[in-house]
């Protein structure tokens, strides 16, 4: 769950958590839980030696010329430390100056604040008037315990004040009194003023503010994981009781979208303006409450012992909930709104490294000469390249890497060709190149390719759920293959479908994960009925299949008798191959769409703006966990947790507009004309999303065991 995913950006931030857990971060910032005065950490004569507090600015000013990416990689280190010291608001000061402010502006500060000489506060509200460059009024600032400059917001300017005459700080008891806010007076205190550069300072507030809460809410859940695989209670880890296990796992799902979020957020940051503010709202209205949940879920995991002061929970406690009151991620959710009203959004991209030109030239070569061939030469030439399906293996795909791949996707959106859909097909297909015969290979890929025979997978039976091994289809050895009893459910596409991809038990006494084989069915077979499912809408898109004395020859077996377990897992795993695809998914509205419709009803909505918004981010943090699976391909990083938390947080998104919808719909819901027989078809169908290809619990489970490392329940293996 951290931000890094190259090689170096993981080097920086490994480099800065040790120097943290070195010099004892977290218990210097205990240590002024009950001090009367803020003092600065020992460690901070060290920190400019380390480049940080200049990491984001340019040389010249004695910087290191890098970027946001940089510094919101040792801010959410030193949130995950619960650091205390002026880091956080003195970067963002610097940040300011160097993004805003005029050249002699910068010469005189931005060394000052590089070297740690100078240390900054940051206003937390605005309230201020300015007159003839001089401040006055009341406000709020991060850090001003500690600060000998103060980056203010007035309206939409900015003013940047030294403290002397007419500024009195007044520092009351904090509620994180190990980063202590101050309440600032000003009486015409001289400053330096940034016109109209309210929005910059938001934005990088947001930004960096957002990166410590990544590191808060990854910290937390880290914590409580450990916690939870080491305390035994009832005889057994209280990681394996599936309450404590889904208290992690959420945890890791919020940790993962704010460190999404932040990552680009501060990609963001390199071109500015909309694109800034778009990401940085978005990484606000999702880091800080991630930190404030996680930092409230470790406390309910550890129980008791957490809310003692001599444990550390309530130090997290403490500075996510101050976050969560500098950041207000609910004014960022309007904001978000806003935005999208404007017709702002972020698009999906990234920069490919300079290898995938010689491979765009080729790729825009072929798009061109494939966008005007009539549909079915289209599809054909698709299939003879291996264009149709690039990151299958060759000659039925192309072998492709993620940088290819990516490549073609972008290039063939841009030329309007369109590779054909084959859904469930391509799971099952690819599973049988993977471990079929080259005789199965003959006779079933190409007429799969070209549309003529359609895939169902058999998997799932009435009393297995989501226990996919616990089956007990029959396959009996008769002479020349397999006579095959049983029933599946919930099979997706089965009236439509020429063959179907079976998991049948060949030998029952063993244990279930084994004598299990992987059969292809003819669906017109004797013996084989599709009773089509009415579902909540009226519609039939699953169906029951019934299986009586079904004859599959045995060259039809897919892979070796008894060993279908694992053919099976590879087509569960193939729905997620390729790279790059993926989004915020069926069964639910784009934020985009239900703007308007609030725009129209805007009383009827609960939660109104700030709802709307947090829909929005949470559309955008799907799509991020995409993105960043498709960086950890290009950049050779290796798999992250993404592919294992994106269908959860669609699910969740489904219910959610759902709910969003039935309340615009107002009185209309009662209806099902016009909108409301959309909005209520989503209303009947959206648990379908949190039920089907795993229900949403064994989604959670998985994420406990596989990405946090979490002990199984031993009566599941």
């Amino acid at each position: 769950m951290s931000i890094a995913i190259t090689e170096d950006h993981v080097a920086l931030a490994d480099t800065a958590a040790k120097f943290l857990r070195r010099r004892e971060a977290r218990g210097a910032g205990r240590a002024l839980l009950e001090a009367e005065d803020e003092t600065l950490p020992r460690f901070w004569d060290e920190v400019p030696g380390l480049g940080w507090l200049g990491l984001h600015l340019p040389e010249e000013y004695g910087g290191s010329g890098y970027t946001l990416e940089e510094l919101v990689l040792v801010v959410a280190e030193l949130g995950t430390a619960i650091a205390p010291g002026p880091f956080v608001p003195t970067v963002i000061a610097s940040a300011f100056i160097a993004a805003a402010a005029e050249p002699n502006t910068r010469d005189k500060l931005l060394p000052g604040l590089a070297d740690g000489s100078t240390t900054a506060a940051v206003a937390t509200t605005a309230g201020l008037s300015i007159d003839d460059d001089a401040v006055s009024g009341s406000v709020v600032v991060l850090g001003g315990g500690l600060a000998r400059l103060l980056v203010l917001t007035a309206g939409d300017d900015v003013a940047i004040v030294e403290l002397g005459d007419g500024v009195q700080v007044k520092t009351p008891q904090n509620l994180d009194p190990t980063r202590r806010s101050a309440r600032v007076t000003l009486d015409r205190a001289p400053a330096i003023v940034v016109p109209g550069a309210a929005r910059t300072l938001l934005d990088l507030q947001r930004v960096i503010l957002s990166a410590e809460a990544a590191g808060v809410a990854a910290e937390a859940t880290r914590l409580a994981a450990e916690y939870a695989e080491n305390r035994i209670q009832f005889g057994r880890p209280i990681a394996m009781y599936q309450a404590v296990k889904h208290h992690c796992a959420n945890m890791a799902v919020v940790s993962e979208m704010a460190a999404s979020a932040v990552w680009d957020a501060a990609r963001a940051a390199r071109t500015g303006g909309d694109q800034l503010s778009y990401a940085a709202a978005v990484a606000a209205v999702i880091a800080a409450p991630a930190a404030d949940f996680c930092a409230n879920h470790m406390t309910q995991v550890h129980g008791g012992i957490a809310i003692t002061w001599e444990h550390d929970a309530h130090l997290f406690m403490r500075r996510a909930t101050a976050l969560n009151h500098v950041v207000a991620p609910a004014r960022a959710s309007a904001d978000l709104v806003d935005l999208t009203r404007r017709g702002i959004s972020r698009a999906k991209a990234f920069e490919l490294p300079p290898e995938a030109e010689p491979v765009r030239a080729r790729v825009r070569e072929f798009a061109r000469e494939t966008a005007d061939l009539p549909a079915d030469e289209q599809r054909t030439k698709l299939i003879e390249s291996g264009y149709v399906m690039p990151h299958w293996p060759e000659p039925f795909g192309r072998g492709a890497g993620a940088i290819e791949q990516l490549v073609i996707e972008q290039e063939f959106a841009a030329a309007g060709v369109t590779r054909p859909s084959y859904g469930i097909t391509a799971w099952n297909v690819l599973t049988i190149i993977q471990h079929g015969n080259p005789d199965q290979l003959e006779r079933w890929v190409r007429p799969a390719l070209d549309q003529e025979v359609v895939w169902c997978q058999l998997f799932s039976e009435p009393e297995a759920g989501s226990d996919a091994a616990g089956i007990k289809t029959r396959a009996t050895r008769v002479d020349g293959g397999w006579l095959v009893n049983g029933q599946k459910v919930w099979t997706s596409g089965a009236h439509l479908a020429g063959m179907g991809f079976a998991t049948v038990r060949t030998d029952p006494d063993v244990p279930k994960h084994q004598g299990i084989t992987m059969m292809a069915i003819d669906m017109h077979a004797t013996g084989v009925q599709v009773r089509p499912l009415k579902m909540t809408t009226g519609n039939s898109e699953f169906n029951e299949v019934f299986l009586t004395d079904v004859f599959v020859p045995d060259a039809d077996v897919v892979g070796p008798v008894g060993g279908g377990w694992t053919v099976a897992r590879a087509t569960l795993g193939n729905e997620s191959v390729s790279i790059g695809s993926g989004g915020s998914g069926v069964l639910s509205f784009p934020g985009s769409a239900l703007v308007p419709l609030f725009d129209a009803t805007p009383d009827r909505l609960t939660g109104g703006a700030v709802r709307i918004g947090r829909y929005i981010a949470e559309q955008q943090a799907v799509d991020l966990l995409n993105l960043r699976a498709a960086e950890r391909a290009v950049t050779g990083a290796g798999p992250g947790p993404e592919g294992a938390m994106a269908k959860l947080i669609v699910s969740e998104l489904g219910h959610e507009s759902a709910a969003i919808v039935s309340e615009l719909l107002g009185e209309d819901g009662l209806f099902m004309d016009g909108f409301a027989a959309t909005g209520n078809v989503m209303v009947l169908m959206h648990r379908a999303m949190s039920i089907a290809g795993g229900t949403s619990e064994i989604k959670r489970n998985q994420i406990g065991e596989r990405i946090l490392g979490l002990p199984r329940d031993p009566l599941l293996k």
